[in-house]
């Protein structure tokens, strides 16, 4: 990326925030959350090493002025730079709020409560299923345009929570996903709409369950199709038993694909996974995931994204310390649609202050 490039989104970046930060009867927060990260794959059919090394640096501000919402994430790696998430909300007394801006699909878990690959994210690669855009996702992960948000107290302690978003979404620019971008908008796009509900039994701890649903028009291009109508249903849970914690998300997805020569085609498969996490103690703390997906080469859709994850078995092991900081380490053995590979991956993150 040009260095005019990168003083422009920057530049983008503060004047957005400027205006904020000397707003009176207000809180806020900075953080800093640097990464680095090493990932070596191993193909069954090549045998060739690959040895992938990446830094990044997130950026994140919050703020709350009265029953205004402001938060801006921006991510600086050493090949690309995103302004990964805006949102500018208003919180009504009754605890509605409604927002504007670049969001997370209301779809699943990981996406949703680890947005931010680094210290945050329990491990260091994401399900395959969860993967962003850029990370070779075969469903979108981002959107443009309005949410709202309304949580419900069941009782004392339980509550429902429905979130919303419709806006501008992703297409298919022959070789990946491609998110819309609020630095650099283009046109061609067509219209996403996502809802989660979810229910938390104790307001006091994590867990949580939910369900679902998304549908999202993606133009194509430099394919043999010319639009995907997709629609994805799943259910996600995540529960602590002590010291033990499990999580995981199910996907059921179809894509209706229209083809002006041949019509078309209508494919559907689905995705899952669970993730276990042990914390022995504050320091260390071992997990371990499965994922599998039925999804295979003559899918007309998947076989359009050659890393598409089919059946993955990771084991990991994390190691926090100095209260803010951690460096885990990773092995995967994973099944993609057109190959089988080892991977060995580490990673130091931390987050400031």
């Amino acid at each position: 990326m040009k260095k005019q490039s990168i003083r422009y989104h920057l530049i983008c970046l503060l004047v957005v925030l400027a205006p904020t930060v000397g707003a009176a009867q207000s809180s806020q927060q900075l953080l800093l959350l640097p990464e680095s990260r090493y990932l070596r794959q191993e193909p069954a059919l090549t045998g060739r090493n690959d040895d992938d090394y990446r830094v990044s640096l997130d950026i994140l501000y919050a703020l709350d002025a009265d029953q205004w919402r402001f938060f801006a994430e921006y991510v600086a790696t050493n090949d690309k730079r995103t302004l990964a998430r805006l949102h500018l909300g208003y919180e009504t007394r009754a605890g509605t709020s409604f927002w504007l801006g670049r969001f997370d699909m209301n779809q699943g878990y990981w996406n949703k409560t680890f947005h931010f690959r680094n210290y945050i994210q329990p491990g260091i690669m994401p399900p395959g299923i969860a993967g962003f855009e850029r990370e070779g996702g075969v469903i979108p992960a981002h959107f443009s345009g309005v949410a709202a948000k309304q949580r419900w107290s069941i009782s004392d302690r339980a509550s429902l929570q429905l979130e919303a978003g419709f806006g501008t979404g992703t297409r298919f620019d022959g070789r990946r996903l491609e998110a819309y971008d609020l630095l650099d908008p283009d046109g061609g796009r067509k219209p996403s709409t996502s809802l989660r509900l979810t229910y938390q039994p104790d307001a006091e701890s994590d867990n949580e369950f939910g369900v679902f649903f998304t549908d999202n028009r993606m133009p194509m291009v430099n394919t043999l199709f010319s639009q995907n109508t997709q629609r994805v249903i799943g259910a996600y849970a995540n529960r602590r038993f002590g010291a033990l914690r499990l999580y995981g998300t199910l996907y059921g997805v179809g894509n209706d694909l229209d083809a002006p020569a041949s019509g078309g085609e209508d494919d559907h498969f689905y995705s899952g996974w669970l993730q276990a996490d042990y914390r022995i103690d504050r320091h260390w703390m071992p997990y371990t995931r499965i994922e599998h997906s039925n999804g295979d080469r003559s899918d007309a859709y998947l076989s359009l994204f050659p890393a598409f994850v089919r059946n993955r078995q990771l084991i990991g092991l994390r190691l926090d310390f100095l209260g803010n900081q951690a460096i885990k380490f990773e092995y995967a053995r994973t099944d993609f649609l057109r190959e089988n590979s080892n991977q060995w991956a580490a990673q130091w993150s931390m987050i400031f202050p």
